[in-house]
């Protein structure tokens, strides 16, 4: 047998192979769909504004960021000058 003709005779049967792999893949979410509806990605359309403040009390440090994702708007705060 040619190399040809072992590529057409094998080209069948790697189908086999690889067909499962396919068809389970569409069957099941991906894991990082999952994570995303259990910590409520489909509801992000009603957040209004997301508000975070990091604080260090051994530094007497805090820094804070406001963000708006429905008007795309990001804020940071003016830092004062550490003497």
């Amino acid at each position: 047998m040619t190399n040809l003709t072992r590529l057409v005779a094998l080209l069948p049967l790697s189908a086999l192979f690889i067909a499962p792999g396919i068809s389970e893949a569409q069957q099941h979410a991906p894991i990082a769909e999952q994570i995303g509806k259990a910590y409520g990605v489909n509801s992000f359309g009603e957040v209004e504004a997301i508000r975070y403040t990091f604080n260090i009390p051994a530094f007497k440090v805090s820094r804070t960021w406001v963000w708006a994702p429905t008007t795309c708007r990001f804020r940071l705060p003016r830092i004062p000058p550490r003497l």
